[in-house]
């Protein structure tokens, strides 16, 4: 059994990472040609668009891998079932359960590896690849992974390790120099949010002022900051929510909420992170009805159509509904996991009729 196992495993796995690479050559081609609309402006090349492409490519790895999932699983059994494979393996005893089981040590896999690649890999990549897109569009900002992103404003330099969307920043240092290049005062907050008097707002502010012969140091715990540093240019480098892991989510949620501010959008990526591993063994054992329930006797090709209508189906609604969710303000984790919940549903409805 373990030799069928790995053999059934093998095929489903090629099938799905065949599929995996068909659609994200589709990404890499559609968004390379959308970038190069940007070529010419200030550094940006075409080496640099296609570096941007190639950094997204995790991220959108882990939000294609289910519809890859189901397309690659009905492609790997719809081949078995083609060649007769399948019905050799019931006739000589082999359940569809048993079958279904071989299916899910492989969608077991598949979660773990969408895990690893949407906390560990994707997040870092996406932030990455905006941080050096910003680099080459705009000459005065230098954002590099390590120190997050630099403005000069005169004798003044601006430093935000951390930036987030709805013009929020972390980690705010701003150094004041004079004509002589010496150090006149040293500014850290925690936190900055822009406001709409064209105004900054420090919080848990600490100041060093470098006055001879001493040097003094001040806490506040706000304080209004009058600067050149544009939201527009925020929103060049946000970090957009799905491009944020589980744990960076959890942490500016806390943020948003302890100021009273709206956390949905980011609660609706948080969940959808979370509920992404069990779409795609849903959409992995959802092959199995395809391929032993009423559609057994069609061909390969209607099955792959098939396939792809509630692939990208599922997609659609997946991501629709989260931003419907927002609009309509229908519970965060409802409107995440709804669509997963709706195919793990559906799927465990059409096996149980099979077993029957």
């Amino acid at each position: 059994m373990k030799i069928l196992d790995r053999y059934i495993g093998r095929t489903v796995i090629f099938g799905t990472l065949t599929t995996l690479a068909v659609l994200l050559s589709l990404y890499i081609f559609m968004t390379y040609i959308g970038e190069l609309q940007k070529v010419g402006q200030a550094q940006y090349t075409p080496l640099v668009a296609l570096q941007f492409t190639l950094l997204t490519l995790p991220r959108w790895a882990g939000d294609l891998f289910p519809m890859a999932a189901l397309i690659g699983s009905l492609m790997g059994l719809g081949a078995l079932a083609s060649n007769s494979e399948l019905t050799v393996m019931r006739a000589a005893g082999v359940s569809i359960m048993r079958i279904t089981w071989a299916v899910m040590k492989v969608a077991l896999l598949m979660m773990v590896i969408v895990v690893i690649v949407s906390e560990g890999v994707a997040s870092h990549t996406e932030q990455y690849a905006f941080k050096l897109r910003t680099t080459a569009l705009e000459k005065h900002v230098s954002v590099n992974t390590g120190s997050g992103l630099w403005i000069r404003e005169g004798n003044s330099y601006i430093n935000a390790r951390t930036v987030y969307a709805n013009n929020h920043l972390g980690g705010v240092h701003l150094y004041e120099f004079n004509q002589t290049k010496q150090p006149v005062k040293l500014t850290y907050a925690a936190e900055a949010s822009y406001r709409n008097d064209d105004s900054w707002l420090l919080k848990d502010v600490s100041q060093t002022l470098f006055t001879k012969p001493h040097i003094t140091a001040e806490q506040q715990a706000e304080q209004v900051w009058q600067g050149i540093l544009d939201p527009g240019l925020i929103d060049v480098v946000a970090i957009d929510p799905q491009g944020l892991s589980s744990r960076e989510l959890l942490r500016y949620i806390a943020y948003l909420e302890g100021n009273g501010l709206n956390s949905d959008q980011y609660r609706v990526a948080f969940w959808s992170k979370l509920a992404s591993p069990f779409a795609t063994g849903a959409m992995m054992l959802l092959a199995i009805p395809f391929v032993f329930g009423s559609m057994r006797s069609v061909s390969m090709g209607s099955r792959l159509l098939a396939g792809t209508l509630i692939g990208i189906g599922f997609y659609l609604f997946n991501h629709s509904l989260g931003q419907l969710g927002i609009v309509y303000s229908i519970p965060p984790f409802l409107s995440a996991t709804l669509p997963t919940i709706c195919a793990v549903a559906i799927t465990y409805y059409m096996l149980r009729r099979i077993r029957v």
